[in-house]
């Protein structure tokens, strides 16, 4: 009999089952966590994550002025620009890109890019007992100026505007090498400095003679008229070949004012030591954020303590540069008047841009409030430009530039501005303390 051949009722199920499998496999390949699709998708995410990132990149670079910041309401406009579906959120001090997958944040001080909002813990520099180093970006920083705020509660973005007005803030400010600050009384052209830290005594070690007779390091320059009265005060930071000369600026130093307002040249020099023994043993110092208000305070919005005997709309009288001096001087917690030769590092840690001058800044043509003006800000610190000048510690001798003998005064105020001259916030000029002027007021520093 013929056979016929063909596929068992067995085979055949057997066949389906595994065609369901193979199946069920692709399927699974396709539709799971981590599947074809899911992979597809990760990828398209990625593609466009990239491209949103660069073109948020290009917007922010066309967004910056010449120093690098950007202009925030430029930047906003242009971010709107982007593809559908985001959120823009303007923090105090960066713009956030929210999109339901990703998210960027873009710092103003910097123009830097970040997918989360960075929190930095200021391990690297030391704490004042009573301050807590702010979490907010655009302050949290060395380089961008880190604010240390008063109280120990932590400041973030939902207390921001509150703590700027309540709590005292001052910024660190990194000297790692004190030989950039301080010399001794024989340092010359000839014959430099070599200072050591030996415990708490800070020496040189190279003039035997005058080891621990301690000076501030000065850097002079001259103030150069740049067109359209816009000024620059450029200062050789890399010279170390000072002389301590009292026909010139010069710390600590007695003039002849002093002893009648109770200063002698032994609390001077004492309270120096103090100071520079600290930045020496701790790299750095803190300087107040703002002009100095009430009692010394520093903080936004606060009424401007100046050297006049009187108080006006927008600042308090403390009695000439003495008033200002003794109201800040309280050496148990470690607070003084900032000595010339620490404003000096304070502008070297800004740069160049606090050695020219600038018309576009919206500077003060009469006396404000503290910090009223963003434009005016360099490492977090306000009004270093305009509003007043910054009296300083450092004396100054009878033969500079053939005027008399006075204090230290830096940077510019609003009646200069209102003549139009632009003085950048290392100008220098000196100004006799027994002046009760509402033109000059000053910093605190924080040493630890």
């Amino acid at each position: 009999m013929k056979e016929e051949k063909g596929i068992t009722l067995v085979a055949l199920v057997v066949t389906v089952v595994v065609l369901i499998i193979l199946a069920g496999i692709g399927i699974g390949a396709l539709v799971n966590p981590n599947g074809v699709v899911d992979k597809t998708k990760e990828a398209k995410i990625e593609t466009e994550k990239k491209d949103i990132e660069e073109q948020i990149n290009i917007m922010t670079i066309q967004s910056m002025d010449r120093y690098g910041n950007v202009i925030k309401e430029t930047l906003k406009t242009k971010l709107e620009d982007l593809p559908d579906g985001k959120e823009i959120i303007d923090g105090v001090y960066y713009i956030g890109v929210i999109y339901p997958e990703y998210e960027f944040y873009i710092e103003v001080s910097s123009g830097k890019i970040s997918e989360t909002k960075p929190l930095v813990i200021a391990d690297e520099v030391p704490m004042p007992e009573g301050y807590i180093a702010s979490q907010v970006w655009g302050e949290n920083k060395i380089e961008d100026g880190l604010v240390i705020y008063e109280g120990t509660d932590p400041v973030t973005e939902e207390n921001h505007e509150e703590a700027l007005t309540s709590r005292n803030q001052y910024i660190w400010i990194p000297v790692n090498n004190i030989d950039s600050m301080v010399m001794c009384s024989s340092n010359s052209s000839t014959s430099q400095c070599n200072l050591v830290l030996e415990g708490n005594t800070l020496k040189c070690t190279k003039h035997l003679e005058t080891a621990t007779d301690l000076v501030g390091r000065l850097y002079v320059s001259s103030n150069v008229d740049t067109g359209n009265s816009i000024y620059s005060y450029k200062m050789n930071f890399t010279d170390r070949k000072q002389t301590y000369n009292k026909n010139n600026y010069y710390e600590p130093g007695v003039l002849s004012s002093d002893p009648n307002n109770n200063l002698d040249i032994e609390q001077l020099k004492s309270d120096f030591i103090l100071m520079a023994t600290s930045v020496a043993k701790n790299k750095g110092f803190y300087i107040s954020r703002y002009e100095v208000g009430e009692n010394g305070d520093s903080k936004k919005n606060q009424k401007i303590l100046t050297s006049a005997n009187t108080n006006g709309d927008n600042y308090l009288g403390a009695n000439m540069w003495y008033g200002l001096y003794n109201t800040l001087r309280n050496i148990n917690n470690n607070q003084q008047m900032i000595w010339g030769c620490q404003y000096d590092q304070v502008i070297k840690f800004i740069g160049e841009e606090a050695q020219v001058g600038h018309s576009d800044r919206n500077l003060m043509i009469s006396p404000a409030l503290s910090g009223q003006n963003e434009l005016d800000k360099m490492k977090n610190i306000y009004d270093l430009e305009g509003n007043f000048w910054e009296s300083t510690l450092e004396a100054a001798g009878p033969a500079v530039s053939g005027e008399r003998e006075g204090r230290g005064h830096r940077g510019n105020d609003y009646a200069y501005v209102t003549d139009g001259d632009m003085n950048p916030a290392s100008f220098r000029v000196n100004n006799l303390p027994t002046l009760a002027s509402y033109y000059n007021s000053t910093r605190s520093i924080i040493y630890l």
